[in-house]
């Protein structure tokens, strides 16, 4: 599963009105950096474990997306994580 860093226009991507997201951290993989818009943010936390859902539009092919991290925002990956059952 490919996990893409995230940078934030602004310090709390949570608050609304949301801000925008860039993926990806150089020339690379192989589209580059993508700055989507985020539309919507949803914060699961349940016995130690989290998962953000976040709902992104990408302005130049007019798509929206959900992306999905594991840690808190840091990381962002396009395929829904398996959930992890000890």
């Amino acid at each position: 599963m490919k996990t893409y860093n995230a940078t934030y226009t602004n310090e709390s991507p949570q608050e609304y009105p949301n801000g925008k997201v860039t993926l990806g951290s150089e020339p690379l993989e192989p589209y580059g950096t993508v700055t989507y818009h985020i539309m919507n943010w949803h914060s699961f936390d349940d016995m130690g474990a989290s998962l953000e859902t976040v709902q992104v539009w990408n302005p130049s092919t007019k798509r929206l997306f959900e992306i999905y991290s594991q840690d808190e925002g840091e990381t962002f990956t396009f395929s829904q994580p398996e959930p992890y059952l000890a």
